[in-house]
């Protein structure tokens, strides 16, 4: 693997997840803020397009609702064979427990939640954890 500014390149995406999910296990985070996993999907059966999901949980203060942090980042499949993703294309999505039906609350690329106050750490951790991959997958 190897990355071009912002552009990830992988190879073999089967690997990503669990180095992703090992990353953010290990990364010093807030104490609101529980790394909770990664998850790497196909949604063609070709394989042309694969998704590398990465929840964190977010209890943002004593008597507010606990929210989740979806982070989605979507690779395409080049003619050479690899997956490719751009790290500022990566979607953010903060969910909530509405009496028992999960409400999406926020939606945004990583530049709008690197300048939230409660989603920069998230958003830092993201970008650090993707730009480590092409070192450890």
């Amino acid at each position: 693997m190897r990355q071009e500014m912002d552009k990830i390149r992988i190879k073999n995406p089967d690997f990503m997840g669990k180095v992703y999910e090992d990353f953010i296990r290990n990364a010093k985070v807030g104490k609101n803020v529980k790394p909770g996993g990664a998850l790497v999907t196909f949604p063609d059966k070709d394989r042309n397009v694969c998704e590398l999901s990465a929840t964190y949980i977010v209890k943002p203060g004593r008597f507010a609702k606990e929210q989740r942090i979806i982070v989605v980042m979507t690779f395409q499949k080049d003619e050479n064979g690899e997956y490719i993703s751009d790290l500022e294309e990566s979607v953010f999505h903060v969910v909530q427990n509405n009496n028992g039906d999960l409400r999406e609350t926020w939606k945004g690329k990583i530049k709008d939640a690197e300048s939230l106050d409660n989603l920069k750490d998230i958003a830092e951790i993201h970008r650090n954890a993707v730009l480590a991959l092409p070192e450890k997958a």
